[in-house]
């Protein structure tokens, strides 16, 4: 496993929700399995949310493989929204965010991040192994007919790929 969660990319920490509970993390996981849907995170997404739980860095824009631009608003989290329903973050719920859109998606996808616009960051587990980062275009997918563009062969990669906005 990469070490690129270490690297610097200019979080606020007052954008986090706090800290990451693994075992909300392992009841997703399980709910996910539930349904059969081949779902564990990569410990590098793992690692990387226990430090930064639901923020927003400063380096969040990327390229997918089409050349497109996308901005990250944040990184979804794993905070039990049914305590804190008065928190607008709790729709930024891994779990809530992926009811939201499942009819749109496939088993294999489960979203990470929110980006501008009602787009999402996506992991595709379609291949098994480490998920690859997939940005799923909310506009163009169908029922059951997800469209979504190649980013990142994992999330350390994907890590790598982050910048600052330009001014």
């Amino acid at each position: 496993m990469n070490q690129n969660w270490e690297m610097n990319l200019g979080y606020n920490l007052a954008s986090t929700v706090g800290p990451l509970n693994l075992e909300r993390v392992r009841a997703v996981e399980k709910d996910f399995q539930d349904r059969d849907m081949p779902i564990v995170f990569d410990p590098s997404y793992i690692k990387h949310l226990s430090d930064f739980h639901g923020g927003v860095p400063t380096k969040r824009c990327f390229k997918s493989s089409k050349g497109i631009e996308d901005v990250i608003d944040r990184f979804l989290n794993f905070m039990d929204y049914k305590k804190n329903k008065e928190d607008q973050l709790g729709w930024y719920n891994v779990g809530v965010s992926w009811s939201l859109i499942v009819g749109r998606l496939n088993d294999y996808l489960i979203p990470f991040a929110a980006l501008g616009g009602g787009d999402m960051l996506c992991f595709d587990h379609e291949k098994g192994g480490r998920p690859s980062v997939v940005v799923w275009r909310h506009e163009e997918s169908r029922e059951d007919h997800p469209v979504t563009e190649y980013v990142a062969a994992n999330f350390d990669e994907f890590l790598t790929k982050l910048y600052e906005p330009p001014e």
